[in-house]
C-alpha cells in the first residue's frame, strides 16, 4: 500500500514538474510566432525595441489592436510584385487608435509620407480634409472620421493650439521640409494639384514676392505651434526621409507604438511607392533670384534657423541643413515648373493637370488666396511666439509680425475705400 502511494506521489511530480517547465516555456520567446494574418488578430504583449539618435535603446509596449473584418477595406500596396504581394493595409475597428496628427505646411510630401506609413505598418492613415481624389487613389481612410480610431495618423495642415490639443492632448508627428521647396511645391498644387506643375510665368509677377512672405510666416508659424502646443512631439525631415526611409519609419512606428515589419520596410526599399510623388520636368533655366529675389532670402534663411533652433530644443534633432537647396544662396535644386500653352485658358490648362472639368476652381489661385488673405484677416491677426534669448529673435519680430505684405496691404486700403459712404 505504501508502495502505490509513493509512486502515485512520483507520478504526481513529475506531472507538476512538466507543468513548470512548460509554463517557462510559454512566458519565453520560445514559442513567440509571427502575427496572425487573422483580420481580428490583437497585437500586444510584445515589445519595440528602437536605437534613437543616442543609441540608447527604448522599449514600448505595442498597441492592442483589432482589424475590420470587412473586406472593401484591404488592399494590397506591391500587388504586381509576387515577393511583397502578401502585405496589405487594412483599417481597424473604431475607438482603436489614439488621434495622433500629421502635420505640415501645404507641400511637405504629407501624402507621400501617409503613403511609407500605411505601406510599413498595414494602417490606413486619415485626413482631417476627407480628400475625395485621394481615396479614390487608395487612401481608404481618407474619407473616415479623423477621430473615428480607424487610422493610425490623421493629415493636417492646420496649426491653431486648440486644433493641436484636439489629437490626444497634442499628441503629433511634425514633416518638416526644406521651405524653399515646400513652397513652391505649394505653389504647384494650387495650378496643378498633386502632381501637377504651376506656370513658370507666375516668378515674373508682381505679387510674387508678396506670395513669398506671406507663405514663409505660415511655414515658420506651422513648425513654432507645433512644436509650442505639442505635448508629445516627433520632429521627421522630409530631407532625410528622402535619403534614407528605413531607421525613420522605425522612428515613426516606435512612436505609434506599433510593430515593425523589417519584411515592409525590405519591399518600400525594393518597390518604392510613386503615388503623389510630383515629378521634376526640366524645360530650360531662368534666373533664380527671380524665383527668390534678394530681398526674400534674408526672411527664409531667418525662419530656417529659427526652426532648426526650436527642434534642437526639443530633443528632435537639427535640420538637415547640408540637403536644403537655396539655403544661404545655396544654387537651384528643385524641379522646374511647365508652362502654359498660348492657346489655353487658367481653367482648361488645370482641368488637363487635374484629368476632369474643375469649373469651380479659381482662376487664379496665387493672386485669390493673397486676396482672401487681405479680407479675412485671419492669419495675420495674431502674433507668432518667437523666443526673446534666440539670437536673431528682434529680426524675427520685425519680419514675421510686422504688417503684411504690401500686396495684401493694399487690397485692405481698397476694401475700406470701397466701404466708406
Amino acid at each position: 500500500m505504501l508502495q502505490y502511494h509513493l509512486r502515485s506521489f512520483r507520478k504526481l511530480l513529475i506531472v507538476l514538474l512538466l507543468f513548470s517547465t512548460l509554463m517557462i516555456l510559454v512566458n519565453t520567446n520560445f514559442f513567440s510566432t509571427p502575427l496572425s494574418t487573422n483580420s481580428n488578430q490583437t497585437r500586444l504583449y510584445s515589445e519595440n525595441i528602437i536605437n534613437d539618435n543616442k543609441n540608447e535603446i527604448k522599449k514600448t509596449k505595442l498597441l492592442k489592436l483589432k482589424f475590420s473584418l470587412a473586406k472593401r477595406f484591404v488592399r494590397r500596396p506591391w500587388a504586381d510584385h509576387p515577393d511583397c504581394s502578401n502585405f496589405t493595409i487594412r483599417r481597424t475597428v473604431e475607438r482603436s487608435l489614439p488621434p495622433v496628427a500629421l502635420a505640415s505646411f501645404p507641400g511637405s510630401g504629407n501624402t507621400w509620407v501617409r503613403g511609407l506609413i500605411e505601406a510599413a505598418s498595414g494602417i490606413y492613415t486619415g485626413s482631417i480634409y476627407k480628400d475625395a481624389n485621394l481615396y479614390l487613389h487608395g487612401f481608404w481612410g481618407e474619407l473616415a472620421d479623423w477621430d473615428a480610431g480607424v487610422t493610425c495618423v490623421q493629415k493636417t495642415h492646420d496649426s491653431g493650439a486648440n486644433h493641436i490639443k484636439s489629437f490626444s492632448g497634442g499628441r503629433s508627428i511634425f514633416l518638416n521640409r526644406n521651405p524653399y521647396e515646400a513652397i513652391l511645391s505649394f505653389h504647384n498644387f494650387l495650378y496643378g494639384g498633386h502632381i501637377g506643375h504651376a506656370p513658370s510665368s507666375n516668378f515674373q509677377r508682381p505679387e510674387w514676392p508678396d506670395f513669398l512672405v506671406d507663405q514663409t510666416r505660415r511655414w515658420l508659424a506651422t513648425a513654432v505651434n507645433w512644436t509650442q502646443y505639442s505635448t508629445d512631439l516627433l520632429t521627421i525631415h522630409y530631407e532625410d526621409l528622402k535619403e534614407n526611409p528605413r531607421p525613420h519609419l522605425r522612428r515613426i512606428l516606435h512612436f505609434l507604438q506599433l510593430p515593425v515589419d523589417e519584411r515592409r520596410l525590405d519591399c518600400i526599399q525594393k518597390h518604392p511607392l510613386k503615388k503623389f510623388h510630383r515629378k521634376s520636368r526640366i524645360e530650360g533655366q531662368w534666373d533664380t533670384n527671380r524665383v527668390f529675389p534678394d530681398q526674400i532670402r534674408p526672411l527664409l534663411d531667418r525662419a530656417i534657423r529659427y526652426v532648426d533652433y526650436l527642434t534642437q530644443k526639443t530633443g528632435n534633432g537639427a535640420i538637415p541643413l547640408n540637403r536644403y537647396s537655396n539655403y544661404n544662396k545655396s544654387s537651384w535644386k528643385g524641379p522646374l515648373p511647365t508652362r502654359v500653352a498660348d492657346s489655353q485658358t487658367w481653367m482648361e490648362w488645370i482641368s488637363d493637370q487635374w484629368g476632369f472639368s474643375v469649373e469651380s476652381f479659381m482662376k487664379d489661385p496665387l493672386t485669390n488666396m493673397l486676396k482672401e488673405e487681405a479680407i479675412t484677416n485671419i492669419f495675420y491677426s495674431w502674433k507668432i511666439p518667437f523666443a526673446s534669448k534666440y539670437a536673431e529673435s528682434n529680426d524675427l519680430e520685425r519680419d514675421f509680425n510686422s504688417d503684411p505684405p504690401l500686396f495684401i496691404q493694399r487690397i485692405r486700403q481698397e476694401n475700406l475705400s470701397t466701404k466708406v459712404p
